[in-house]
């Protein structure tokens, strides 16, 4: 069922394979996730599909500096207040009562809201009043078009699971991006008790096989001056245990640990050396592809240099074209031969085919151009 889930998903939103498994691996492991990127990049609406696909009560607000207790917990009884001179929310159909809940633009919440939402997350509690409460959330999902001040640390920690979201790139997707139904229609349909019977199902994954491997990973992040809690070290084994699960596996293997990325850095300058990291140890294709990655995006920057609506007029930009062309076609050939290796070694090619991508979109790009002289 949760494969079926994975795969509308995956139809439907486009370049969001990483998302999709981040936000499922989320809900197994009863963790919350923050995603990071631009505004129109889908963050909300993929939240919402993920959310429809689950028979669960739901909770989302817009958060704005105006937001109120109210807003998030539930008004004050006011019978409350007046036969027993006692604060008390009605939380019924607020964030206290829900099982998923989605917060937009989270950062923008005040010092009060915050720290609720903080021992919501971490111990699924509710002070209300003088009354403490079990909550039955989930997780928490999170958005925001930038990272928090340092003052929001200990609440940006409570996020296990953080991505960065991109616009789309390819030429391809973008096409069926405009012929693309505006509203998502869930299909399969799972209910709580469901969730929580693979939740189990998922903590029952043996990763014997990979725990050296993580504790490399964390010694040569510390080396790298990229510090792991203990408290974000543990989780991150429940995190490979579920994405682990996801994948098919009841035994964890070494490409489970890429779910890491998602989980070990803090700063986004952090999430290039994370990666390489992780990709040392477990898949040494995916590491070189990151570095060409780099480069590609470098000669993408160079094209800012080229006046393209004079390039048939200056001989000068014309041949800076041709050597932007040259450099990534050899990059192309280096990342067929890295895709051939994995293959052979059965290792994961999935980046490698992305990197590939952006090489054959920059070529149709520059060809355009080219043809149009």
């Amino acid at each position: 069922m949760l494969n079926k889930i994975r795969e509308e998903l995956n139809s439907y939103f486009l370049e969001r394979e990483e998302e999709i498994d981040v936000a499922l691996t989320s809900l197994l492991a009863k963790e919350h996730t923050l995603f990071l990127g631009q505004p129109g990049t889908g963050k909300s609406q993929l939240i919402r599909a993920i959310a429809s696909h689950i028979n669960a009560k739901y909770f989302e607000k817009l958060i704005t500096k105006f937001t109120t207790e109210d807003e998030i917990f539930g008004p004050i009884s006011i019978k409350e207040l007046k036969d027993n001179d006692r604060i008390y929310r009605k939380t019924k159909n607020f964030l206290p009562d829900a099982e998923i809940a989605f917060l937009d633009e989270i950062f923008k919440a005040n010092s009060s809201i915050l720290n609720s939402l903080l021992t919501i997350m971490n111990e699924r509690l509710f002070y209300n009043g003088d009354v403490v409460e079990k909550t039955p959330l989930i997780s928490l999902f999170g958005a925001s078009n930038e990272l928090p001040n340092n003052e929001l640390y200990a609440f940006y920690d409570r996020f296990l699971f953080r991505k960065v979201v991109e616009g789309i790139k390819g030429y391809d997707n973008l096409i069926k991006l405009i012929n693309l139904n505006e509203e998502y229609e869930a299909k399969t349909k799972i209910n709580i008790k469901y969730i929580k019977k693979l939740q189990n199902k998922a903590l029952d994954v043996d990763i014997s096989d990979v725990v050296g491997y993580l504790i490399d990973i964390k010694k040569k992040l510390e080396q790298n001056h990229i510090y792991i809690s203990d408290r974000r070290f543990k989780k991150a084994v429940k995190a490979i245990k579920c994405y682990s699960f996801l994948r098919g596996n009841k035994v964890a293997d070494i490409e489970d640990l890429e779910i890491l990325k998602y989980i070990f850095w803090e700063d986004v300058d952090d999430i290039l050396i994370v990666s390489k990291i992780i990709y040392n140890l477990i898949n040494k294709y995916s590491e070189r592809v990151l570095e060409l990655l780099d480069i590609i995006e470098d000669l993408k920057k160079e094209l800012r240099y080229i006046n393209i609506e004079k390039i048939g007029e200056c001989r000068k930009d014309y041949n800076m074209l041709i050597e932007l062309l040259s450099k990534m076609a050899k990059i192309r050939l280096e990342l067929k031969k890295l895709r051939n290796e994995a293959v052979s070694t059965k290792k994961s090619t999935k980046l490698i085919d992305k990197a590939l991508k952006e090489t054959e979109e920059f070529d149709r790009y520059i060809k355009v151009i080219l043809n149009e002289l």
